[in-house]
């Protein structure tokens, strides 16, 4: 069978894609339960040599093809393929509404506004900003463009790029899957069983706007850590992407030849900074709400996601009040957006912090949530339904074994003087920090921002917008464009010599 047809009869779905014309020998299937009863996925059966196969195709057809092509004429076709993606009706957007909440069990609901707002980052006028803010300038990605020192340069992209998708946030791979389009690279991308659908989607959105880039692009899902496909992607790739836990990006970043651009974007601890000027009385509740989206958003699930919120004292609510309040929204967006069902070894990580909480408090005097003193001591909110949210209290920043949560909607919140007192207690995980929401008024912004960049942060954005990175920033502070190209420079003067050979030069 051609894996350039895509299936989808309602009850059998094809999550691969490969060029027209590149031919799987068998297949096998797995089965997803939906509300409208059962779906069957079905996928390719894999070895090293058809890896290679589907490495040779997908390279010759980016030479053929994607390697002349115009920067803006990519941009203009993801655009095109997106903007697809604007209306409720287009089937891939309604399959991935139906399909992706019943294989990876997040709430329908908030699947579909989270896909709707993450796909909008990919519009014709977003990835315009995000290539001229990484590039000095994007048309050197298609010739030689004079430099500041007299020269000329040219940016050479991979022509065949490995992509390792994770399966935690649904949309991800759509996002590496536009970077190495835009460096002109052929892709061979691994999906998750866990979420193999998205880029399948995408890709085929390419299709329909223009089948010959789609060509350059295969999806296909195998289980991670088969060595053998692992090995022939890696040795055919000129460069490897990698998404998922840091266990995973470590084992294969030994497989990676020196040289090899490896780009690995593994697990981080987001955490959150709440001025007392936010918790005014006009203020308290937008901002306590928008603390409860960025946990609830995905179950923490996003690198981005905060596991620790620092709340400045002296505020009209204390910290621990707005704990408690905290609480609440978290329980209103349970009903509102229910939890995805946790493994069982995630249910007892959440029951073991709930646990070293509690017997915190009893070592400190014996404190529970409610009573007179539960501002100085810590304390445990738990959901009354198991472990669908837990905010955890500590009055003293120092007691704070670690900021890092077991997720699924467990979020810390720590009381402390003034927000820089948080930075020492953050700054032992340095290597892990990504992304910092912030609740302050515009003269801390800065200052703060400036200390929070010292502390090894890549990200500051507002409370309620932690899931949702805008395009163009740097993923875990590097360059998503840069880091996969080289540059190749004509010095100057060179052109001056290469006149002197013309009869009529003088």
């Amino acid at each position: 069978m051609s894996g350039g047809n895509f299936v989808d009869d309602g009850n059998i779905v094809d999550v691969f894609h490969a060029p027209a014309g590149f031919t799987f020998s068998a297949f096998d299937t797995r089965e997803i339960a939906t509300p409208d009863g059962v779906v069957t996925l079905r996928y390719p059966r894999l070895d090293a040599d058809v890896i290679h196969e589907l490495c040779d195709c997908i390279r010759k057809n980016r030479n053929d093809y994607l390697a002349a092509m115009p920067v803006n004429d990519i941009i203009d076709v993801v655009a095109q393929a997106v903007e697809l993606w604007t209306d409720p009706d287009y089937p891939p957007r309604r399959m991935a509404e139906r399909l992706v909440p019943a294989i990876t069990g997040y709430d329908a609901d908030m699947t579909r506004i989270e896909l709707k707002r993450y796909m909008r980052m990919f519009r014709r006028r977003e990835l315009l900003r995000f290539v001229d803010d990484e590039l000095p300038c994007p048309q050197m990605l298609d010739e030689y463009r004079p430099n500041r020192s007299g020269g000329y340069t040219r940016l050479y992209g991979p022509d065949l790029s490995f992509h390792v998708f994770s399966s935690n946030v649904p949309g991800i791979p759509v996002w590496s899957m536009t970077m190495g389009l835009l460096v002109k690279s052929g892709i061979i991308g691994k999906s998750s069983f866990d979420e193999p659908l998205m880029p399948v989607l995408f890709a085929q959105s390419i299709r329909k706007i223009d089948p010959r880039l789609a060509d350059a692009i295969a999806v296909v899902p195998w289980k991670g850590g088969t060595e053998p496909l692992e090995d022939a992607a890696i040795a055919e790739a000129n460069a490897v992407i990698v998404y998922g836990s840091s266990h995973t990006t470590e084992l294969l970043r030994p497989k990676v030849a020196e040289g090899k651009p490896f780009l690995s974007y593994g697990a981080r601890i987001g955490f959150t900074l709440v001025g007392r000027e936010s918790l005014r009385v006009d203020r308290y509740e937008s901002t306590v709400h928008r603390m409860a989206v960025d946990v609830a958003t995905y179950d923490q699930q996003s690198c981005l996601a905060a596991q620790t919120v620092f709340v400045e004292r002296d505020g009209m609510l204390a910290p621990h009040e707005v704990a408690e309040l905290l609480a609440h929204e978290l329980e209103s967006q349970q009903r509102k957006y229910p939890r995805s069902t946790p493994t069982q070894e995630e249910s007892l990580a959440i029951q073991r912090v709930r646990s070293s909480v509690e017997m915190a408090a009893l070592f400190a005097g014996g404190a529970t949530a409610g009573v007179e003193d539960a501002g100085a001591t810590p304390f445990v909110i738990a959901s009354p339904h198991g472990t669908d949210w837990t905010v955890l209290y500590y009055a003293d920043a120092a007691a704070l074994p670690t900021p890092a949560s077991p997720l699924n909607r467990t979020i810390t919140v720590v009381a402390v003087d003034d927000l820089t007192n948080a930075l020492p207690v953050m700054a032992p995980y340095r290597q892990w920090l990504q992304s910092c929401g912030v609740a302050v008024d515009s003269t801390r912004l800065f200052p703060l921002a400036q200390r929070v960049g010292e502390l090894g942060i890549d990200r500051i954005c507002p409370v309620g917008e932690m899931n949702r990175a805008k395009s163009g920033w740097h993923h875990d502070g590097g360059f998503n464009l840069l880091d996969l190209v080289r540059a190749v420079d004509v010095e100057r003067g060179t052109d001056r010599f290469a006149d002197s050979f013309d009869d009529d030069f003088e």
